[in-house]
């Protein structure tokens, strides 16, 4: 078995992954507590685990896991993509400043629906990602995130109240709660479809669109070229990026 870790800027989602590429165990904290005392426990229970691979866009958050899992696990390998692994995807991006997240999750895409294909990661940040149908990373887009900027809304206002998502059946709200819900779930997705669009003209009318990331489902249920959402994608890129080593 594996552990494969994602730190983003909001939360650390981890998996125990089997052999056979099947998560056998979840966990899930904010990356501003970095406690993955409960996660050690999991692992420990769940048996013995071959390798560690951790994907990160916090530095910070990687250092402490990175240590505390290292005293837990002294004499298991910790991959960190990036460093010692590389994601093996062809990349147009400045690779000083491509996100290996990013890559993590093209480099599952790619694998697991073919190509081209674009990926919608619904994160703290809402990035879109094309690989080309020659599997090249071309780039992509990157937005705020809805929670993002749903809380700006709240801070940055005097009277707008803390709003938070749910799916909603009227267009047009009748109250401030619901004109801010409505408008951040019905611009989203009139946002992706967009987007959509201009990445088939500028790609290919054939390219699948995977999404991914926390608010996934939701804007799906809204945007239709957006039907197809994968939760666990990048912990199965974690998991065939392992398999490489």
């Amino acid at each position: 078995m594996i552990l494969a870790a994602d730190i983003g800027n909001t939360n650390i989602n981890a998996a125990i992954i089997d052999k056979y590429g099947a998560i056998r165990r979840r966990f899930s904290t904010l990356t501003v507590k970095t406690d993955i005392g409960p996660l050690c426990k999991k692992v420990r229970e769940a048996g013995e685990v071959e390798k560690i691979i951790i994907v990160s866009v916090v530095p910070e958050a990687l250092s402490k896991v990175r240590h505390e899992l290292g005293k837990n696990f002294r004499r298991t390998p910790i991959l960190i993509v990036g460093e010692n692994i590389r994601v093996p995807l062809k990349c147009e991006y400045n690779k000083r400043q491509i996100g290996q997240d990013r890559l993590i999750t093209a480099f599952a895409a790619k694998s697991f629906y073919g190509l081209p294909v674009l990926i919608i990661d619904f994160g703290t940040a809402v990035t879109f990602d094309a690989v080309s149908r020659k599997g090249v990373y071309l780039g992509g887009l990157i937005l705020p995130g809805i929670k993002m900027s749903l809380e700006s809304l709240y801070e940055r206002t005097a009277l707008l109240p803390r709003t938070y998502l749910k799916k909603t059946r009227s267009f047009i709200g009748k109250d401030t709660a619901s004109s801010i819900r409505n408008g951040m779930i019905y611009g989203y997705s009139a946002i992706c479809e967009k987007l959509i669009e201009l990445f088939r003209k500028r790609i290919g009318i054939d390219i699948k669109v995977i999404a991914t990331g926390g608010d996934a489902p939701l804007i799906g249920y809204y945007a239709r070229s957006m039907r197809k959402s994968d939760p666990d994608l990048s912990l199965k890129g974690l998991y065939l990026l392992s398999k490489t080593f």
